[in-house]
């Protein structure tokens, strides 16, 4: 995870395309590039203006439980009936989603679910010190802040029913410690008196302009010889020496490997090598406001409505909410969903929140087991692929670009990738 380049010998490819310019892609970029490889990156919108644009800038190294698992499966119809809840979906989509929650349904079993939290686990561990180097060796010091991050909850209930969480938590090794209300509103005095719970996570990090963390990098990336090609890429062709990518303009290009990281549309790319990838497009909505000073300087997690407020340069992001979407059939965004978010954090911290700034929705990549696709594609020793992070995307960004750049140099990934391969949904 250092920041020294390595020399490629022998038959490692030495040209390396990259389909997808958002946060995972980017850092991948600039790892490969590193470890002395010329890189492509290919992207029909300019870098970083996708899902990472408008994450909540938390780097969430404690976030060891997908959302793939029996507490979240109990409680999915009472949600997905309430528009505004913390996990929705639109009906009109159920057809085109039918498979998607079948197997959703498989992975929430006690034994999958378990499988899961260790696999997540493994490779948050390393998560945090991979950011420490990506801003150590990419001068991103004003634009990360390692404050820690708190959670709050407002029931006895919603703190009672987490504990196992914890426990689940230390067993790996998360450091944490449990506030009373009355400690969290010292901390943070805007807090509202029904606050009865909280619980801190000193390793928090989080970023105060994600858009910036990437552009930065790739700007890196740029200066240093890399390339981007503004284009959408149509058609793959692996063989066994080399991919042959097809832009929708015809233009052919060819590499010694190519790797996939294009969020919710690599399963358009890799269906048409007949590989099976049942990846949604999970809408995220984000509200900005202007806000005056505070003692605010950490992500704030509200546990019962399922979404952060995180303090920005650009004002205070409130982040959140899960809306279920298939990946190839794209719907207005339901701003309500975004609106919802302001009376959110007028309910947690009144006068907190000034007035709106601006609004966003983007597609999160998905997969049922809510792990993602990490690992060489199985039948394409040239192939590589890199995508489906959910909501884990800036957090694991960097760790994805260490693991998958030792991959693709031909060095044993220092994870094992096996619970994340693509095998997994295609036995």
């Amino acid at each position: 995870m250092g920041c020294q380049g390595v020399t490629i010998m022998g038959a490692t490819p030495k040209t390396i395309g990259i389909i997808g310019a958002g946060i995972i892609g980017v850092t991948l970029a600039r790892a490969l590039q590193r470890r002395g490889l010329q890189v492509t990156l290919f992207d029909e919108r300019d870098p970083g203006r996708a899902a990472s644009f408008g994450n909540a800038g938390y780097i969430a190294t404690e976030a060891i439980f997908p959302l793939a698992h029996g507490s979240i499966l109990r409680s999915l119809p009472r949600m997905l009936f309430n528009p505004l809840s913390p996990l929705t979906m639109r009906w009109q989509e159920f057809p085109r989603l039918l498979s998607w929650y079948l197997k959703y349904v498989s992975a929430c079993s006690n034994r999958r679910a378990a499988d899961s939290i260790q696999a997540l686990a493994t490779i948050q561990g390393k998560a945090g010190i991979a950011w420490e180097a990506l801003r150590s060796c990419e001068g991103l010091h004003n634009l990360v802040v390692a404050n820690g991050a708190i959670m709050l909850y407002e029931s006895d209930r919603g703190f009672n029913e987490t504990r196992i969480r914890r426990d689940a938590q230390r067993h790996y090794g998360i450091d944490w410690q449990v506030l009373s209300g009355d400690e969290a509103r010292r901390m943070i005095p805007e807090l509202s008196s029904h606050i009865k719970h909280a619980v801190t996570y000193p390793a928090g990090m989080h970023v105060v302009n994600p858009y910036s963390i990437t552009t930065n990098i790739f700007d890196r990336f740029v200066s240093d010889g890399g390339e981007f090609t503004k284009e959408r890429i149509a058609v793959l062709e692996p063989t066994d020496t080399a991919v042959k990518t097809t832009s929708e303009a015809k233009a052919m290009r060819q590499f010694h490997a190519v790797a996939v990281s294009a969020g919710h549309l690599s399963g358009r790319l890799l269906k048409l090598l007949g590989y099976k990838v049942p990846i949604i497009a999970e809408r995220g909505y984000h509200l900005e406001t202007s806000y005056q000073k505070t003692s605010l300087n950490m992500p704030v997690g509200a546990y019962e409505r399922g979404f952060h407020i995180t303090p920005m340069s650009s004002g205070l992001r409130l982040a959140g909410t899960v809306e279920f979407s298939s990946a190839d059939h794209d719907e207005e965004p339901n701003w309500d969903r975004a609106e919802i978010l302001k009376t959110h954090i007028d309910e947690i911290a009144p006068g907190l929140a000034g007035a709106e700034t601006s609004r966003w929705m983007g597609h999160r990549p998905t997969l049922p087991d809510f792990l993602p696709v990490l690992g060489r594609a199985p039948r394409h020793k040239n192939l590589f692929l890199a995508f489906g992070h959910h909501h884990l995307g800036l957090t694991l960004a960097p760790i994805t670009a260490t693991i998958m750049s030792e991959l693709v140099a031909g060095a044993r990934p220092s994870i094992d990738l096996e619970a994340f391969s693509l095998r997994r949904f295609n036995r």
